[in-house]
């Protein structure tokens, strides 16, 4: 990572077909492509993912559920039914819930964004750039 570079066996693939169960072998759309990839770029990924657990994070509003360690999505479904209460109890307040949909999350990211977050939040200036090489 010195040179910001990640190795080039790193994106590359040995990819092969498998052909379906109970398929007729000798037709091509019976066969399914599998790639075999290079296990570094994972485990390296995976340090990377590991490291920022091992700190307290104040920025993470309570009410982020999903893909947090304790916290599931589901968490979040009891919220809805205590927010309607207490606004059926408070009738002069205003009121608006919005659900976010966030299929394909990862692929609409702004890279330049998430680096200038992994900044503001205090983050290393090696744990960013090896982030950024990665990604």
């Amino acid at each position: 990572m010195q040179k910001k570079r990640i190795p080039k066996t790193w994106s590359e693939a040995y990819i092969t077909l498998i052909p379906k169960e109970d398929m007729d072998p000798q037709q091509v759309k019976n066969y399914r492509p599998i790639s075999l990839l290079n296990s570094d770029h994972k485990i390296f990924a995976s340090i990377l993912t590991e490291r920022p657990k091992r700190y307290p994070n104040n920025s993470i509003h309570v009410d982020q559920n999903g893909f947090l360690p304790k916290r599931q999505i589901k968490d979040n479904i009891r919220i809805i039914p205590d927010t309607l209460e207490y606004y059926e109890a408070h009738p002069e307040m205003q009121m608006a819930l919005m659900f976010l949909y966030a299929q394909k999350a990862l692929d609409n990211v702004s890279w330049q964004f998430m680096l200038l977050q992994l900044a503001q939040m205090g983050f290393g200036k090696k744990f960013i750039q090896a982030t950024e090489t990665i990604y």
